[in-house]
């Protein structure tokens, strides 16, 4: 009895010890609380590793004992079901997942000793939600013991779909009665305008910095407290046209 009661105690111990990191397929970490942000929607015909919405994952094992994970789905939001997606975690792939769920289901994704579990583990979404929202799927990756309960780190990402990050390119900002002085800028972004509407600027995240109204003329946009990226400019006019583009803000 003694010996069973050692055992156990040492294997949970080895759990709690158990190191689970992860990975993109290219080799970037993915650490707990990473926004995964796309501008675009996988394509459902042809779900392969190419598509610019596919999230492809890899889970690592740094213990010398096999490790058992599951994935908790803990919010969809922007209008998403839960329905128009894939999710895959070895042994299981599935196209719905609940908030509150746990996958696989049934059972759990093994990871071995010192290892990883392969290139077969990513999350697309087909999703478009309300059609102008961001969708959002928040998702729980944690270690479980032999009894099914969680233990060490778990790591928490977020995959964002945001349309508002799909750039049209200067073909849209001429149709919409759009000149930019220049796409890489200082302080400020200058541009010109034949009608009023207004400016959206965001960051690769999703994240709205300025928004402005802008009149028929000249126009500027501060930018001067904004770190050094790459940020999304989106147009609406009055007359209901609309233009995107990239701007660096050096």
């Amino acid at each position: 009895m003694k010996k069973i009661i050692v055992s156990l105690v040492c294997l949970i111990s080895a759990m709690s010890f158990a190191q689970m990191t992860m990975k993109k397929l290219d080799g970037t970490p993915l650490n707990d609380g990473d926004v995964i942000a796309y501008s675009v929607l996988g394509d459902p015909n042809d779900i392969s590793s190419s598509d610019p919405a596919y999230l492809g994952f890899k889970i690592y094992n740094s213990s010398n004992s096999s490790i058992s994970v599951k994935m908790k789905c803990i919010s969809i939001t922007g209008g998403a079901t839960g329905t128009n997606l894939q999710f895959c975690i070895d042994p299981i792939c599935v196209g719905t997942i609940s908030v509150g769920n746990s996958y696989p289901s049934n059972g759990v994704s093994t990871v071995p000793a010192n290892g990883q579990n392969g290139n077969f583990d990513h999350f697309v979404n087909f999703d478009a939600g309300t059609g102008n929202s961001i969708v959002e799927y928040v998702l729980k990756f944690y270690m479980v013991n032999q009894f099914g309960g969680e233990t060490g780190s778990s790591i928490t990402l977020t995959y964002r779909y945001n349309p508002n990050l799909n750039t049209s390119g200067f073909s849209s900002l001429n149709n919409a009665g759009i000149n930019i002085s220049s796409t890489l800028v200082k302080s400020q972004i200058e541009f010109d305008a034949t009608s009023i509407g207004t400016a959206q600027l965001y960051d690769l995240n999703g994240k709205l910095v300025n928004n402005i109204n802008f009149v028929s003329g000249y126009n500027t946009i501060n930018v001067s407290n904004l770190n050094k990226a790459v940020y999304v400019l989106n147009f609406t006019t009055q007359d209901g046209k609309n233009a995107s583009v990239k701007v660096i803000k050096q």
